[in-house]
Parts: C-alpha cells; structure tokens; sequence
C-alpha cells in the first residue's frame, strides 16, 4: 500500500454523465477538498472514531442536487470492508432535512462516525462512494471510490504488552498480569519468649492445697520447659520465681507469706522438673528467686481497674489518697459491702506465685523454614510459617499456604497470598475461593478487593475489574492499585488520567500513556528509566523515536526487538507509527 504525503487531498473525479445539470458537478469535482482528522485514523478504546471534513467551492453544488456521502474502510487485501453509515447533503432549493450547501459561497461539512476495532484492519484504506442525483427523482449516479487516508494506528494496544514488560505473564497463557498485592515480611530473627504458670495459695497460707498440685497446668508448664530445654533450637536463659501477699492483714504477715510461699513453690516445682526429667533440674541454680514486695498493692491496683466492680473508683480514689498500707486497708474494709467483693473476685488471685520461664530462639535460615513449613509446620511460629510460605516456589508455596491457613484461619493474608500463586497459574476457579475466604476474613481490606478485580480482569470480565480496582483504591490508593486503574484509563481512551495514575514510578505503560498524552518527549524519558530486557520495551523506544523522528533510535531498537521476539516483524510490518518507512530500505531489512 503506498504512503499517503498529504493529509489535505484535491480528490480528482473522472466520470461521464450526461445531462440532468450534474456535468458542472462532475467536472469540477477535483476543487472539492477533503481532511481526514486524524490521518491514519486512530484506535482509542476498541473503536475508531471516524473524522472527514468535506469542503465544496462557491458556485458549486447545484441547488436541486443530492450528494449521498458513504465512507467506507477496506481491508488491504481487499478481503474485508465496513461500510460506515451514509451522510446526504442536499443544494438549497431541495425542500428536505439535510446539511445544505449553498451554491454561491459554497461550505464545508464534517462528518463523524465510530466503529468497533477490528486487528483484520490495521493496514486498510479509507474510501469514499459518492452518489448523486437531482431532485430525488432521478436516476443515481456514481462518483466512484476515491481513496481519502489509509491505515489505523494502534498503539494503545500495546498497554497488553506492557502488563508483560512491567509485571510478567499470567500462567502458561501468555497474558500480561495486573498488579497484585501480596503482604510480606522480613526474615523473622531470634525472639525471646516466656512461658508463665501459677500457682495460688489460700488466705495467711504459704502450701499449696491438694487441688492446687493437682492441676492441668502444672503438666502442661513441665512439657512445655522439658521441650525447650530438649530443642536445639531454644537458648534456654532462666526460670524465676516471683511470689506475692494480697494487701489484707498485717505486714509483717504478709512479709513471712511471701518468703514461705516461695520456698514452697521452689521444693514443689523442683521436685516437679526433676519427676518429669527436665535437664538441670537437679543443679541448685535451676530456678531463681525474684524481690517481690511483702504486699502486692500494684497487683491489687491493677486487678481493680480490669474489673467489672461496680465501685472501683472508689477504691482507686482511696489508693491514691493513702500510701500508708495501713491506712488503705483500713480505709477499704470500712466499705463492708465493697470489701466483699475484694475479698471473693479479687484478693485471692493476689495470693500467688509466679514461676516464668525464659528462653530464647535460634534464627532459622530460609530454607529451614521453607522444609519445616512443608513437613513440620506446628514447630514454627506463626510468622516464621508465613515467611516460608512467601520464600517458597511453585508447589511448595501452595503447600505452606495451606499449611499455614489450617493453623491461622482467620488471618486474611494466607488466603490472600494463595490466591494469588492461583493467578499467576491461571487457576482460576481456586483463587476466587480463597480470596473469598480472604474476604471472610476481612471484608474491607484493599489488597483483598485489588486481587478480585486481578481475578476479573484474568477472566476477562474488564468492568468488574474495573469496579474493584476503584474500590480498593478508595481505601489505599497505593501504587500497585494505582498501576491498575492507569491500565483502565488507557483501555478506555483516558490517557491524561491514566499518566496521573500511574504517578512518578517510571513502568512501560507509563511511558506509552504519556506518548499518547502528547507527551512524547517525557515517554522517552520514562522508558529511559525501566530497565527491562523484553521484546517490547525495544518496540515501544522504536514507536517513541518514530514520533520523535529519530531514524537511528527506530532503527537500533526495533532491530533488537525482533532479534529478541521474530513475530515483531509482522506487527511492525503493519504498524502505521512506522508509515514513513515502509519503503526505507534499512527498515525493510529489519522487518523481512
């Protein structure tokens, strides 16, 4: 197909027709003036909007004249045609409801249509059939096809290549990826963790009643500390002993219950530990006692304030009117129905000994917490599970997923995270289940809403993708949502809005929005600052350099593009941002 030169055409007509008073027409039909705008005409948004302005000579259009206008766009090898709705123009002595020319000064008229995008069409021809008769009774003649502009820019498509370039494909299909969010975290390092047990003592008592050594817990504190002691993985550091009076009867009391209560929690535990076998439990440094003071008054204070007692601000008012131990013991006791009720909910849980256990955990490397969130996920904490599932690939990381998801079912960011491994590998129907539960989980968390709208924009569903990626935006508008929405904007044909999406983060799809913007110089400035190695970064600094003129740059990197992917050459073949050099020969011999 040749390149037009001119976007302004003097359109030569060559026809006989004789009589009916159409031969003026005729012969002076090479005065008519026509502009396609633009040319080649442009695809925005999955459709062509179709611009040619038509401007007739003074003393031209016959005044009893007809002129039926049909636009017609003919694929180049000539195998498909769209043909666009008619315009009629009508002379000024035709009593009808048409755009009317005047004979003596002559007029222009625009005519605007839109058709759907179809790929059959990129390398076409823009006609016009012009027929015309006089009076609308006569018989129709043909002006024949004149041929107006050729060819449809395409660039906006390439926001499909771009997704590629700036996040990768999706699966085995091949089709550039949305952004997801995935929440991270660092590699978790060494921690220290305490286990705690009590043991609680009768009123002016320091032995445990019967019931008391007879608990649950006890066994529970034992297996816990013989297993940290057992552990490679556990530093172990220290078990103390803290034991505490309530702040009822005399000091001097309460001092003695305090020393003889942790005497008795040592003999008692001791004998415990060295039962059930638990290294060191014979050593006489074992276990340490802690100060504690004879009255547990801050424990008192604290206990009162988490209640649900009725007058507890009474009794912290007297707490801190009074630091005599005396006097607030008085004090308190004097408000009989008050201390009833200390007596029963509250000073008994003061009356106890505290036995802690501290111990200190070995940072596990990567790959341990990969292996031991595949085989032995329970012997990790919750955030080292989570990291081996985010550090993991391919199977594994589904698998640690799961592993983690069975343990933490109501943290969101598992499912969250699944669902998007399922993405990436085109399983669909598995993602939408888990960012369901993600959802469940969290019904208003944007990470969550942004990968729904990845899921519909995978399953082709662009409205609703459209719809989640809004939402979640008006909760974070951070950049990866952000990312997607400038992607919508260029799929719509809002390309000023989609460059304020994308923001200052340079990517592909920026730099083509803003060379659809107008923007081309900053377009170059953009890609200059990706760094990427894909086929179609090369292309889209060809399609810059072309806009910009810049024969070397459209040379050098359309030539690495297609060195870098073969089936570019029959795109760029086609595409119209290279029409002025379809018949350069160095051009050719990059596309051939």
């Amino acid at each position: 197909m040749k390149k037009l030169t001119l976007q302004l055409i003097a359109v030569v007509l060559v026809f006989a027709l004789g009589g009916c008073g159409l031969g003026k027409m005729v012969d002076n039909a090479n005065l008519i003036q026509y502009q396609v705008n633009p040319n080649p005409l442009e695809m925005h948004a999955d459709s062509v909007q179709v611009e040619i302005n038509v401007t007739f000579p003074a003393k031209y259009f016959n005044k009893k004249a007809y002129l039926v206008i049909t636009p017609t766009i003919k694929s180049d090898n000539g195998n498909n045609e769209i043909g666009l709705v008619s315009q009629t123009l009508q002379g000024e002595k035709v009593k009808d409801n048409n755009p009317v020319i005047p004979y003596d000064r002559g007029g222009s008229f625009t005519y605007k249509d839109k058709i759907p995008y179809d790929v059959a069409y990129r390398m076409s021809d823009l006609e016009l059939k012009i027929a015309a008769n006089k009076g609308g009774n006569g018989k129709d003649f043909s002006f024949g096809t004149v041929k107006i502009g050729e060819g449809i820019i395409t660039t906006p498509e390439l926001v499909d290549e771009g997704l590629k370039v700036d996040n990768g494909s999706q699966g085995n299909t091949g089709e550039g990826l949305m952004r997801t969010v995935t929440p991270k975290v660092d590699l978790p390092k060494s921690r220290t963790e305490k286990q705690s047990l009590v043991l609680y003592y009768p009123v002016q008592k320091e032995n445990l009643t019967s019931n008391e050594q007879k608990k649950s817990e006890i066994d529970e504190f034992l297996t816990t500390v013989k297993n940290a002691k057992e552990n490679k993985d556990i530093v172990f550091q220290d078990i103390t002993i803290a034991s505490y009076a309530s702040p009822d009867g005399p000091v001097d009391l309460n001092s003695n219950l305090v020393e003889g209560r942790g005497d008795n929690s040592q003999k008692f535990m001791t004998g415990k530990f060295k039962k059930a076998k638990v290294e060191g439990a014979d050593q006489s440094d074992f276990m340490k006692r802690e100060t504690t003071p004879d009255e547990d008054w801050e424990g008192f204070k604290n206990a009162v304030q988490q209640s649900n007692m009725a007058d507890k601000d009474v009794i912290l008012r007297v707490l801190s009117m009074y630091s005599d131990p005396d006097v607030r013991e008085r004090e308190i006791k004097n408000m009989s129905a008050v201390y009833d009720e200390l007596r029963n909910d509250i000073l008994p849980k003061l009356r106890r000994s505290e036995i802690i256990a501290t111990y200190e955990t070995r940072q596990k490397t990567q790959q341990e917490l990969i292996n031991m969130g595949k085989t032995t996920p329970k012997d990790l904490s919750q955030v080292e599970l989570f990291y081996g599932a985010q550090s993991a690939e391919g199977a594994d990381k589904e698998t640690i997923y799961k592993n983690y998801n069975t343990q933490y079912s109501s943290d969101w960011k598992g499912f969250n995270n699944l669902g998007v491994y399922y993405i990436k590998n085109n399983q669909l129907d598995d993602a939408e289940a888990q960012l369901q539960k993600a959802e469940a989980a969290d019904a208003n968390n944007a990470a969550v809403i942004n990968n729904m709208g990845v899921l519909y924009w995978a399953k082709g569903d662009y409205d609703n993708a459209a719809k989640y990626f809004k939402q979640a935006s008006q909760i974070d508008p951070s950049d990866d949502i952000n990312y997607n929405l400038g992607v919508i904007c260029i799929k719509k044909g809002n390309y000023a809005d989609a460059v304020t999406k994308f923001g200052s983060t340079p990517s592909f799809n920026k730099s083509l929005a803003q060379t659809l913007n107008s923007s081309n110089t900053d377009a170059i400035n953009t890609l200059n600052s990706v760094k990427s190695q894909e086929a179609y970064y090369f292309y889209l600094k060809a399609v810059e350099a072309a806009k910009n003129s810049d024969d070397n740059g459209v040379f050098t990197n359309l030539k690495t593009a297609v060195q870098k992917d073969a089936t570019i050459k029959a795109y760029a073949s086609e595409d119209m941002e290279f029409a002025r050099y379809f018949e350069d020969e160095t051009f050719k011999s990059i596309i051939q």
